[in-house]
């Protein structure tokens, strides 16, 4: 018996739907589990908060934060 195409679409659907929902499953578990961390200061994206440190004294900076 040959598959049409229909037939083949169906068959993948199952595995690739089964994997979505899992992984989907297991980011919310993770980001459920995870405890809140304390207020900061909000980063650049990919330097962070490079720019925010005084280069003179940088432990200023960290109590500060």
């Amino acid at each position: 018996m040959v598959l049409s195409v229909d037939g083949r679409l169906a068959i993948l659907t199952v595995p690739v739907s089964f994997v979505v929902i899992t992984a989907l499953k297991r980011f919310l578990e993770n980001r459920r589990d995870r405890p809140s961390l304390p207020p900061g200061p909000v980063p650049l994206p990919l330097i962070g908060n490079i720019l925010s440190i005084d280069t003179t004294q940088p432990w200023l900076t960290y109590t500060e934060w």
